[in-house]
């Protein structure tokens, strides 16, 4: 694995460092036609690493931007409308997860109160930031950016402990920043079936709840061990996160559905419990950003 590829302050995801500081100068969401000369402005050490991640297909990157755009609407509906959803765990009224059904696809939604209005911005940026599992996950291992199209439209790639204690689990995302207004901003996740010349899994992927992801099938540059084989591979269905700024705190809602691409022989009740307690985690932010 190359440890040189750039830590882009970046969801998710439930669904994400031991590698070199990095910002993104630019918190607009620029074009896709920008995308080369914004992502440029990235402060880091080797710039050739940064020119070997940029997208240098403008269609690729336009169909980056129109999938995002998708994923945020979809986001959106599943946040406002909440009537399908049963309760499945509550840790106090301000941090409730519940959870629902996709088809097939368990999706799971926490409505978090972070009592403290100030921490908005660096609970963003902790986000964005691709090793933000490390402060939620003990199974997590590190989290990295594969693909450039903008300062705020990346490739992600994160690894996590396998679910058996034994060996690595992965995931290729496409992640999006997107500022909604002066006091919401969204951070959104998707997989599609992208040729990471994954070594073990040559079975197609399909993801059963953002339709035009299945179209999106871009080439990453995956490390060796990946190409060998070595790592068992999953997928995010899809991931949002939803911070909005209120006058006393800061509400977020955490939209999170994963398709951890399990064998069988691994009972569901225990990979959902591995799941949704992830996703628990993210509670963690009262403390992370505990007012003083």
């Amino acid at each position: 694995m190359n440890k040189g590829y750039i830590k882009v302050v970046l969801a998710l995801l439930s669904v994400t460092g031991y590698m070199q500081n990095i910002a993104f100068a630019s918190d607009s969401a620029p074009s896709a036609n920008s995308s080369n000369e914004e992502a440029e402005q990235v402060v880091y050490e080797n710039p050739e690493e940064i020119e070997q991640l940029l997208c240098n297909d403008p269609e690729e990157a336009k169909q980056a931007e129109a999938l995002m755009a998708d994923v945020l609407d979809i986001a959106q509906k599943h946040v406002e409308h909440t009537d399908d959803y049963s309760l499945y765990y509550k840790i106090d009224k301000g941090a409730i997860l519940y959870s629902k059904y996709i088809g097939d696809a368990e999706v799971g939604k926490l409505e978090l109160i972070v009592p403290n209005p100030d921490s908005y911005d660096d609970m963003i940026n902790l986000i964005w930031n691709p090793n933000s599992g490390k402060n939620f996950n003990d199974s997590f291992v590190e989290g990295f950016v594969s693909k450039i199209y903008n300062p705020n439209l990346v490739v992600v790639q994160q690894r996590y402990i396998n679910y058996t204690g034994s060996g690595y689990r992965y995931f290729h995302a496409l992640a999006n920043k997107v500022k909604l207004s002066e006091d919401e901003t969204a951070i959104l996740l998707t997989s599609s079936d992208m040729n990471d010349h994954d070594g073990r899994n040559n079975s197609e992927y399909v993801n059963p709840i953002v339709e035009s992801a299945n179209s999106f099938k871009p080439d990453i540059n995956s490390g060796e061990d990946i190409r060998n084989g070595e790592l068992y591979k999953m997928y995010v269905n899809l991931a949002a996160f939803f911070f909005k700024k209120e006058a006393d705190c800061v509400k977020v809602t955490y939209l999170s559905s994963l398709d951890a691409n399990i064998i069988c022989i691994i009972p569901n009740y225990f990979v959902k419990r591995a799941k949704f307690n992830r996703m628990l985690n993210i509670a963690k932010l009262r403390d992370i950003f505990k007012k003083e």
